[in-house]
């Protein structure tokens, strides 16, 4: 019993100084990525922001919106070096050599690294779908009031949007929130002989989901009979009796990254109802699933090259780390575009990456016998 607390104990330590060690370079490696893509993107963006005037304090809060997306981006690439990072120092300073010759395998040591990537591939997919997703729509809220991502001949997304929803009939919304399900600046208007006779006009409108109908709080109606103003009307709450709903305004200004897991889900949920066959959206919905499993995949990885290559230099790890990014990154982006296609299934299109990567990783981990 005395034998077993000893080694328990011993093996408590091991860990907390594994860990101590891999938590130290995985904030110095990821505050380091952070870092770099703040500066590429500064320098990559600069010369819009000063074409749309952007002022600084908008600027800021671009950027402090932006950084949670940076650290999901970062967050796998820094677990697979600080990995290897580990693994190679305490190879290089014959600390691994001096635990296997106290009866501590390396898969052993690799059990705190482990259980650790699990755990930071759950709090990665509560990352991406509570922090990272609700400060990208706030990024895309100043992007849209400054025109960022206006192109020549184009409409800002979610912004400006034009329909035609009857004979002589249109319909423009300035704005539209396809989380709350509100569309801002309505306008119905009808032309006849390139004239405006009758034009509807409200601040915004909201999706009763009850009903299928829009409710709009205050609006002002105006007809026009020979070029003179007939009609005019001021009044407060109605409902808008529309063939246009949210789903089609998603469909056509939504982005999939816009929306966190559930939104999505319960989007896809309603597309699949309506007959609407968009894989894309179907795709995003299991990428946020597969990519929130990178992590635990990058440290298995970062494991195994430790493993097989004791001896290699971490110049040597790091190259191979880079290389593992890169096959990865390509192998789930190729998915995710075969599924984009309608070629792969949803599923399949983006956790097929996954799978073969698993199988990679283990096979390699457990390849090694010490």
């Amino acid at each position: 019993l005395i034998n077993i607390i000893l080694i328990y104990n011993m093996l408590k330590k091991i860990d907390q100084y594994i860990l101590k060690d891999f938590f130290k370079k995985l904030i110095f490696t990821l505050c380091s990525f952070v870092t770099i893509f703040l500066v590429v993107d500064i320098i990559d963006h600069l010369d819009k922001f000063i074409d749309v005037s952007m002022t600084k304090r908008a600027m800021i809060q671009y950027y402090i919106y932006t950084i949670p997306w940076f650290i999901s981006i970062g967050l796998p690439m820094a677990l697979l070096l600080s990995t290897v990072f580990t693994i190679s120092i305490m190879q290089k300073n014959n600390e691994v050599t001096a635990l296997k010759s106290s009866g501590v395998s390396l898969k052993r040591l690799a059990f705190p690294l482990l259980i650790c990537g699990t755990i930071f591939s759950i709090l990665s997919f509560i990352f991406d779908n509570k922090i990272v997703t609700h400060y990208y729509q706030k990024r895309m809220i100043i992007e849209d009031k400054f025109g960022l991502n206006k192109k020549i001949g184009q409409n800002v997304r979610k912004r400006d949007i034009y329909r035609q929803i009857g004979p002589n009939k249109f319909l423009s919304i300035q704005r539209f929130q396809f989380n709350n399900q509100i569309a801002h600046g309505i306008s119905i208007q009808k032309i006849y002989n390139q004239k405006i006779t009758e034009r509807f006009d409200a601040t915004k409108m909201k999706w009763d989901g009850n009903t299928n109908k829009w409710n709009v709080q205050s609006y002002t109606l105006r007809k026009w009979k020979n070029n003179k103003l007939e009609f005019y009307n001021s009044s407060t709450d109605t409902i808008l009796n529309i063939d246009i709903t949210p789903l089609d305004l998603t469909r056509e200004t939504g982005k999939p990254e816009e929306m966190n897991y559930w939104e999505l889900l319960d989007f896809v949920e309603k597309i699949k109802k309506n007959g609407i066959r968009e894989p894309r959206w179907e795709v995003n919905l299991h990428f946020k699933t597969a990519f929130a499993c990178t992590s635990f995949l990058m440290i298995l990885f970062g494991l195994s090259l430790s493993i097989q290559n004791p001896k290699s230099n971490i110049a040597v790890g790091i190259g191979y780390s880079i290389g593992i990014i890169f096959l990865y990154y390509a192998a789930l982006k190729f998915g995710q575009t075969m599924g984009y296609g309608g070629i792969l299934n949803p599923f399949i299109s983006v956790w097929s990456a996954n799978i073969i990567f698993c199988l990679i990783g283990l096979y390699l981990f457990l390849k090694n016998k010490n």
